[in-house]
């Protein structure tokens, strides 16, 4: 088993997925993935972008990859709720699959259009920028849902609560998480720790001031669980990176 290659083909899979299922997949269409024409569109993409970043085709490999996330999407669309168990659950099998993918067929990096001719020290930092890249998209994109779906429970206790964050809050909370998620990858936790107590200070800063104690608390929770997993993944990614 070449370690080595099966390491190289999850990265290059799992950046291709990320990408697929996040900066390419319109809120138009995660929405109405039931519907077997528009799941057929997101597969597409998820087949192309695969081929692509790969830089050549694997049949074996990428026809795995979209008929499996077809299979996934389809049963959550119709079986599963929108809360923070499927989401996760969902990412969860679509990574799974990746890794057995990887496994089972690693990819030969000679073909690739995109690598083949690099050498070993410009694949491995071409590596290491796409596991950042896959660390980037799941800090501050996926981090939006699983965010979003944590505090749901929470904001439904909360008289008039409006399910969903809105477009403004939304941005606030990718940049926060941009901030500290570049932050700790450069190599500056302190000034990641800057962007969180900053933001504490005012989550505090809004549970003195609001009359609704409930939506003071919301705030806050929404502040750390915001910040919490930009921190959390921002070292994971370097980590993996570091892999290569």
């Amino acid at each position: 088993m070449d370690v080595t290659a099966i390491l190289q083909t999850f990265t290059i899979l799992l950046f291709a997925h990320l990408l697929g299922d996040f900066p390419l997949q319109p809120e138009r269409i995660a929405i109405r993935k039931g519907q077997i024409p528009i799941l057929s569109i997101h597969i597409a993409i998820i087949a192309a972008t695969a081929m692509v970043v790969l830089g050549y085709f694997a049949p074996a490999a990428i026809l795995t990859i979209a008929v499996t996330h077809f299979c996934i999407d389809l049963f959550k669309s119709r079986k599963g709720t929108f809360n923070l168990a499927w989401f996760l659950a969902d990412q969860g099998a679509h990574i799974a699959v990746v890794a057995a993918v990887s496994i089972l067929w690693p990819a030969d990096l000679s073909r690739s259009l995109i690598y083949g001719s690099m050498s070993p020290g410009e694949l491995s930092a071409v590596l290491s920028a796409m596991m950042l890249g896959s660390g980037f998209i799941i800090a501050v994109l996926a981090g939006t849902y699983a965010v979003e779906l944590f505090l749901k429970p929470f904001g439904e206790e909360i008289a008039g609560f409006e399910a969903g964050l809105k477009k403004g809050a939304r941005a606030i909370g990718q940049l926060e998480r941009l901030l500290v998620f570049v932050f700790i990858v450069t190599g500056q936790p302190l000034a990641a720790g800057l962007v969180i107590a900053a933001r504490a200070i005012m989550a505090f800063g809004e549970m003195r001031n609001a009359s609704d104690r409930k939506r003071a608390e919301y705030a806050m929770l929404s502040a750390f669980a915001s910040l919490g997993w930009a921190v959390g993944i921002g070292y994971l990614a370097v980590w993996a990176a570091g892999l290569f």
